[in-house]
């Protein structure tokens, strides 16, 4: 299974990510706020910062492979469709936050009104 989590600050999805992974020692966490997305002077069309996502998703597939589930923090609303196109069987995604996007995602979380716990016992009864 790969759970997406998108929304809400850096710092909000990785506390969140960091109590889920205390309680569940079989997933692996795929941060993409580490990808380095800066603009290479060489690269004329822009593609760098693409084929590092598509490098990041193929991480998480031999993840998967080694029989770990996989939960991926997404900063950038840029990168939903190749995440979601990379994993088109196995893949919830959650948005942390308020949003009107809610045909976008699987499941809205709002973080305004829930504690870090309480966040990640939704995720929980999410996974199973």
């Amino acid at each position: 299974m790969v759970l997406l989590l998108s929304g809400g600050t850096e710092m909000s999805r990785g506390v969140i990510v960091d109590k889920f992974l205390a309680e569940h020692p079989d997933w692996r966490h795929l941060a993409l706020e580490d990808l380095d997305t800066t603009q290479d002077p060489d690269d004329i069309i822009g593609m760098g910062p693409f084929f590092a996502l598509l490098v990041a998703c193929e991480c998480a597939k031999e993840a998967l492979k080694e029989g770990y589930n996989v939960v991926i923090t997404c900063p950038a609303a840029e990168m939903l469709d190749t995440v979601q196109e990379s994993f088109p069987k196995d893949l919830t995604s959650v948005y942390l936050g308020k949003t009107r996007a809610k045909a976008v995602y699987d499941r809205v979380i709002d973080t305004s009104k829930q504690s870090v716990g309480e966040t990640c016992a939704v995720l929980c009864d999410l996974v199973g």
